[in-house]
């Protein structure tokens, strides 16, 4: 979602900025905008889908752990995962066992893992607002956390979006589940607002309540290829232009030829079986 909400935007400015660029000829315009609108609407869709116990979905992650809040002590935060609650005590254990034996790379999981523990021990500290003297294992992650987040998933327009979604992409909706949502309206803001808070929110579940791999400050991929090769170049050249028309017509009469013999085809049908 991040790496079309980037693209999109970048070949829009490239657009804007040049009303000769091929960009806004008005078929690759329908193109990018319905593509755009489609993938990303159905990407936020999903993610924000709670119908079913069977879905799987972000917003039915976020329900779970609320609903199973208690579990998430400093004990079950730290050591779920084989991580030693007493990371000095292994610490020294380690040292006095490493003694004399040269360098050494911690082990970063497992019960000798310290400095993992450490570490997890120290984000438990700030997102509770206890300090290291006054640790516990029964310390609990403060409700405000979750609460927080799903304010900022109710607060993102993503549900509104999913709505609309129900009733003009992913299915064909009838006129009373239309005017139901009718005050809705997609807009490429109202999905960047959406893209923005789901990617929030899912870093603070991902790398601070769940403790797993985070993605701060990486969202976009890296290209591994020239995201602008060939844009200064043309669309087609001018001598192609026949060829190109030509195609069109092509494609255009085959599609037509899809309704040729559907009369002759039906009649013959109940020819062969006999009329009433």
């Amino acid at each position: 979602m991040i790496w079309n909400e980037v693209r999109f935007q970048t070949l829009t400015d490239i657009a804007l900025g040049n009303s000769d660029s091929a960009l806004n000829n008005q078929l690759l315009a329908e193109a990018l905008l319905e593509g755009y609108v489609a993938t990303q609407v159905l990407a936020v869709r999903r993610l924000m889908d709670d119908r079913k116990k069977d879905v799987i979905s972000f917003r039915r992650l976020v329900r779970d752990i609320k609903g199973n809040w208690r579990l998430f002590t400093r004990e079950n935060y730290v050591c779920f995962d084989g991580l030693p609650y007493d990371y000095e005590a292994v610490q020294h254990q380690v040292l006095m066992e490493r003694a004399g034996r040269g360098f050494f790379w911690d082990e970063k999981s497992g019960p000798k893992a310290f400095g993992t523990s450490q570490m997890a021990h120290e984000q438990f500290d700030r997102l509770t607002g206890i300090s290291a003297q006054l640790r516990r294992r029964d310390d609990r992650l403060p409700t405000s956390i979750i609460a927080k987040i799903e304010h900022w998933l109710n607060a993102s327009g993503a549900d509104d979006l999913a709505k609309w979604s129900h009733a003009h992409l992913a299915h064909a909706g009838g006129p009373e589940s239309r005017k139901r949502i009718e005050h809705l309206t997609v807009t490429t803001g109202k999905i960047k607002d959406a893209i923005r808070a789901l990617a929030r929110a899912i870093e603070a579940i991902s790398a601070y309540v769940l403790y797993a791999s985070g993605r701060s400050r990486s969202l976009v991929p890296v290209a591994l290829f020239d995201v602008f090769e060939n844009f200064d170049h043309p669309v087609m050249s001018s001598d192609t232009f026949h060829d190109a028309e030509l195609r069109w017509r092509c494609l255009s009469d085959e599609r037509d030829g899809y309704l040729d013999a559907v009369e002759s085809e039906l009649c013959s049908a109940n020819a062969r079986q006999g009329a009433p």
